[in-house]
């Protein structure tokens, strides 16, 4: 590693931003490396596919690197470049009709902090205790695979990325009380689909 990939590595976020911005390639190579890992498990977990998240993934920063003086630095810079990953998932998602219509609910907002959402589900602990179970493990793929779009972006984000609620309203542009009521019902949906298979791990163990 020579001197400047250090000096790259040492700025943080924003100075990074500044540096691209003044045509150092080296600054946006940095924001590439320090952001690809996250933004491919992100775009993964939307599409479904290896080809398909790697393209994902080099559309996004394209756009990143073209639109890199709309960034305002009122989200945090890693909040920005997830949305822009996640809308070109969509876009993506909506060429192959591998998607839903995507929409705010119209389910009731909730306003506090996390209400009863900020309960770690039943499900997940007790997948937690079962994640040597194979066949679990499959069955929890299988189960988020199974979810709209719309729902899985939310769960993708907190549940794998562990963003706090406001920055994944900020990603998908949502009130924070829709990602609560997308992030509820993607809960319900794999307790539902998991639990024949919880039950049964906990009998095994």
């Amino acid at each position: 590693m020579n001197s400047q990939s250090r000096q790259w590595q040492e700025l943080d976020d924003e100075d990074l931003v500044e540096h691209a911005l003044a045509d150092n390639y080296g600054a946006f190579e940095e924001i590439v490396r320090r952001f690809q890992d996250r933004a491919y498990r992100l775009a993964w977990g939307l599409v479904k596919t290896d080809a398909e998240a790697q393209d994902v993934v080099q559309e996004a920063f394209l756009n990143i690197y073209r639109k890199l003086h709309t960034f305002s630095g009122d989200a945090q810079l890693g909040s920005w470049i997830y949305r822009v990953v996640v809308n070109a998932a969509l876009m993506r998602l909506r060429k192959t009709r591998r998607r839903a219509e995507i929409g705010i609910d119209d389910a009731p907002t909730v306003t506090d902090e996390e209400g009863v959402f900020s309960e770690r589900p039943t499900w997940q602990m007790q997948a937690d205790k079962a994640a040597e179970n194979q066949e679990l493990g499959e069955q929890i793929l299988i189960a988020v695979d199974e979810l709209d779009p719309k729902y899985q972006a939310v769960f993708i984000l907190r549940e794998v990325e562990g963003l706090p609620l406001a920055d994944i309203a900020a990603v998908l542009d949502l009130t924070e009380g829709a990602v609560k009521t997308r992030l509820h019902r993607a809960r319900l949906h794999l307790q539902a689909a998991l639990e024949p298979y919880l039950g049964r791990s906990e009998s095994i163990s």
